[in-house]
């Protein structure tokens, strides 16, 4: 389980909730019927290792593009993604369990992770020729198992497979050795069926997130202007909206290791604020209850 939530002023993602014209103090605003979703890398399962994890990584790039492709969701971009699990410790590999990946999900602010593992991939590559002309082609097969996560509740919503083969020929091969050398472009390329396959089966089951809520972010109070009163560093762009609560927490005590550094911090919940007026990256709150001060966290209520 993630330990700590960590701020990060890349967490500003496309919004939930569109402004209309006049919205521009969160009064009329419309909520996106994209499903929010994030993709993690996936786990290489397959014997073909010569690529190690790149192989799952090139697999949750293409899923991405193809998702957006799609017109049906919308996702987080993978730096992103990559940013939150390397700020939180955690590996790249994909091998992350459903109540992780919820976890990482709600620091994203999506509905719903998708996880996966390439469960066959393979390289069959042939060549010959007639004389001094030369030809040569390879042909990639590959299968992978998807998993949908509800960021809420940590349960699978649905499952995807994919499968397909890709072949890849011409004189540009000659000299390349596709088993060892690793090209991000050349691993999405041989993945692609596969990758397409899929798609369409969670465009199928897309139905299963049509009625997930929004889940925000974490955020902070960036300032306080007068006594209750404070700002907070979300707005339209992460769906926020007047009237909203938030539940604050303050930072009590860190936990350190003999060399000093911060193991854990520990926290206690201090407050609650409303939302009263929306912007396009941050909000104007009162305080309902308790205390809220600059630097404190605050996580929406029910999120």
């Amino acid at each position: 389980m993630i330990r700590r939530i960590l701020r990060s002023s890349g967490i500003l993602f496309l919004s939930q909730l569109l402004m209309l014209p006049g919205g521009t103090d969160g009064c009329l605003q419309a909520q996106d019927a994209k499903p929010r979703i994030a993709v993690l890398s996936f786990s290489n399962n397959s014997t073909f290792t010569y690529w190690g994890d790149n192989l799952g990584a090139a697999a949750a790039d293409e899923l991405t593009t193809e998702l957006v492709r799609s017109g049906k969701f919308t996702v987080v971009e993978r730096s992103q993604v990559n940013a939150i699990l390397e700020e939180q410790h955690f590996g790249l590999s994909g091998a992350v369990d459903p109540a992780t990946a919820a976890e990482i999900g709600k620091i994203l602010g999506v509905q719903a992770m998708l996880t996966g593992s390439i469960t066959q991939f393979s390289v069959d590559r042939k060549s010959g020729g007639i004389g001094a002309f030369r030809a040569s082609y390879t042909e990639a097969e590959s299968k992978m198992d998807i998993r949908l996560v509800s960021t809420t509740t940590a349960e699978i919503l649905a499952v995807a497979e994919g499968e397909g083969k890709k072949r890849m020929g011409g004189v540009g091969w000659e000299d390349f050795d596709f088993e060892r050398e690793f090209d991000a472009g050349l691993a999405q390329e041989a993945l692609r069926p596969a990758v397409e396959s899929a798609v369409e089966d969670i465009i199928d089951q897309a139905e299963v997130l049509a009625n997930l809520a929004p889940v925000a972010a974490p955020g902070e109070i960036v300032g306080s202007p007068e006594a209750g009163v404070v700002y907070v560093d979300q707005g339209a762009d992460a769906g926020i909206q007047v009237g909203q609560r938030f539940d604050v927490y303050r930072v009590v005590d860190e936990i350190r290791d003999s060399a000093g550094n911060v193991l854990d911090q520990v926290t206690e919940k201090v407050g609650v604020i409303e939302v009263t007026r929306v912007l396009s990256q941050s909000s104007i709150c009162s305080v309902v209850e308790g205390d809220a001060r600059e630097g404190d966290r605050v996580t929406a209520q029910g999120g």
